[in-house]
């Protein structure tokens, strides 16, 4: 019998074990490591918005990259999880991020789990305004609806923190506009 039925989908408890056994592993070698989770993962254990994440977006502090290497490897194995289950192309659209504001999530031992603040992450699903079947849209609503954000205003400064405007094109404004529409607010 699969002690891992959900191959691909990592729900919360799956995300805890894992980041427990990371844990485990970084002690037994003795090393510290901060971790720092965006996307899915935030919206799967933080906010429960969504049952599961495919993947963690994330971004590693320095570490012994080998040492590393060899415990993501060892936890793929025991968790039978799929190739890019971690997935650090987070760091492409971090580029873009004038301030990051990070509060611990979760500490171990010897693994720290960091995340961005709700605002920041807002902003950073703004930016990003994938199209379905990405959860981007999901995930900036519910995010205004947690911050109280329900002027185009309002919405515009907390992403001008951490986002330059500039970059907003035509993309990122009718995911604006739609988003204001589906929370019942004119925001054209």
């Amino acid at each position: 019998m699969d002690a891992h039925p959900n191959i691909g989908l990592l729900d919360k408890s799956k995300l805890l074990e894992i980041f427990d056994y990371l844990n485990q592993q970084l002690k037994e070698n003795a090393m510290q490591l901060e971790l720092t989770i965006y996307g899915g993962c935030i919206m799967t254990m933080v906010f429960d918005n969504r049952p599961a994440t495919k993947d963690i977006d994330c971004v590693f502090s320095l570490a012994n990259d080998k040492l590393l290497e060899h415990i993501l490897k060892n936890t793929q194995f025991v968790f039978d999880l799929s190739d890019g289950w971690i997935n650090d192309e987070i760091k492409e659209p971090l580029k873009s991020i004038i301030a990051e504001e990070l509060e611990t999530f979760k500490s171990y031992s010897n693994l720290k789990i960091l995340k961005p603040k709700a605002e920041q992450l807002l902003a950073m699903k703004v930016l990003a305004a994938r199209p379905e079947p990405a959860k981007d849209f999901t995930d900036a609503a519910l995010l205004c609806k947690t911050l109280n954000i329900t002027t185009k205003a309002a919405l515009l400064a907390t992403i001008k923190v951490f986002v330059p405007l500039r970059l907003l094109g035509e993309r990122q404004i009718n995911f604006i506009k739609y988003l204001g529409e589906d929370l019942g607010y004119d925001w054209q």
